[in-house]
């Protein structure tokens, strides 16, 4: 390819970058509800799963995990690859490979893309400075609640945990507040204010880093709280972070300073069924391990650097279309593209990782596939297995019913 062809081709796909997600779907002829509102997805369906965020110019679906531009949207919702998705939000063809170019021309389009590139580093180096702005101002907040939190020992959210068949350990980074705030999600109004279990997010270095909220309500079927948003009369997530999330992780039980082996797995509820599980079966696994949560699967397994077709799920499209659910591969992404690993003591030589079947196993599994790919590309002599609780159940399902 010749230097004015692949000008061409880099122009395209800039004017392709260019193209706002909020213009494809009025060109999709898909409604953007306000305020970040859910709504169908248009490429796998649900409720309210797809959101648009017109000031960030993102679009995200809850369900797959996918988000992005444009042209990761016509990836998502007609399957294509990079190249046919660009053609999709342009609306036309790649620039032809015999194309030819002046010298004139050449130094015109070397110009517009030269202070294009600077104007997009200049702008990447403002957003890096108010995301790290914001971070820390929400981290100082979560510490705030942190500090303002007491002691779990007989409090609503040790009951909470009595209630799953699982308790605090001596080491467990949780405690309780007694008055916790619940945003609804547009955060202009509180939907709920009370008790709520409080766990530290540590990072890297053991730095605090955020916290993970599970607000109580011990007269609820499961003990978490049930939260209509008043502005959308959709239920709120029981649980939430503030702070930092990515790379950390909260420690439920600690080894001391040199574990031997490491039980990592998404919830509270579930490392601490494992580790007592562990416990009353006398198991030799627990000693020298350290027991503790990623707080989400994200955080676990990180970004995917492909999609798979799901081999049982299904929806039906705007058209009625039988089309299959696209879920994300076992394949980690580069690393610089990638969220932090969660950091492994050198002293760890084995890595255990959890895994629900609650929800869906096949995406679980495929989550948990590549986080072990990751872990083992940080670090090359840990050894790692997969663990995963019977299908259709998690592992507190499975310590509640006694099916240890």
């Amino acid at each position: 390819m010749s230097v004015s062809e692949d000008f061409a081709w880099r122009e395209w796909i800039d004017e392709a970058r260019r193209v706002t997600v909020a213009s494809y779907c009025a060109a999709r002829g898909l409604k953007i509800r306000p305020g970040d509102a859910g709504q169908p997805c248009p490429g796998c369906g649900g409720r309210d799963r797809f959101s648009v965020n017109t000031r960030k110019n993102v679009w995200n679906c809850r369900a797959s995990g996918f988000s992005g531009d444009a042209i990761a949207l016509a990836q998502h919702i007609d399957g294509l690859d990079f190249l046919g998705a660009c053609e999709a939000v342009t609306g036309r063809a790649p620039p032809g490979r015999d194309a030819r170019e002046t010298p004139e021309e050449r130094r015109e389009r070397e110009a517009r893309l030269a202070a294009r590139e600077e104007k997009r580093i200049a702008e990447e180096a403002r957003r890096a400075r108010e995301q790290n702005a914001y971070r820390e101002a929400e981290r100082r907040r979560a510490w705030g609640f942190w500090q303002r939190s007491i002691q779990i020992e007989g409090t609503p959210a040790e009951a909470y945990l009595e209630r799953r068949r699982i308790r605090p350990h001596a080491t467990s980074r949780l405690r309780f507040a007694a008055e916790m705030e619940l945003w609804t999600e547009s955060r202009r109004t509180v939907a709920r204010r009370g008790p709520a279990m409080l766990a530290a997010i540590e990072g890297v270095d053991g730095r605090f880093t955020g916290v993970h909220v599970t607000w109580i309500d011990l007269d609820a079927p499961k003990g978490k709280a049930e939260t209509i948003d008043p502005e959308t009369g959709l239920m709120l997530p029981a649980k939430k972070v503030r702070g930092s999330l990515k790379g950390g992780s909260i420690r439920m039980v600690s080894a001391g300073h040199k574990p031997r082996r490491w039980f990592l797995g998404e919830g509270i509820e579930t490392v601490l069924s494992v580790y007592w599980s562990l416990v009353e079966a006398g198991s030799a696994l627990i000693e020298g391990a350290e027991f503790r949560t990623s707080v989400d699967l994200d955080n676990l397994g990180g970004k995917a650097k492909g999609r798979v077709r799901h081999p049982t799920k299904t929806f039906v499209d705007s058209k009625g279309r039988t089309r299959p659910v696209i879920a994300r591969d076992d394949t980690p992404v580069d690393p610089e593209l990638d969220w932090p690993v969660i950091f492994i003591p050198p002293s760890v030589d084995e890595l255990v990782l959890l895994g629900d079947g609650d929800s869906d196993p096949f995406t679980t599994r495929l989550a948990l596939l590549r986080a072990a790919k990751r872990f083992s590309r940080e670090y090359p002599a840990l050894a790692i297995k997969l663990a995963m609780s019977e299908e259709g159940l998690d592992f507190n399902d499975m310590r509640m019913r006694q099916r240890w």
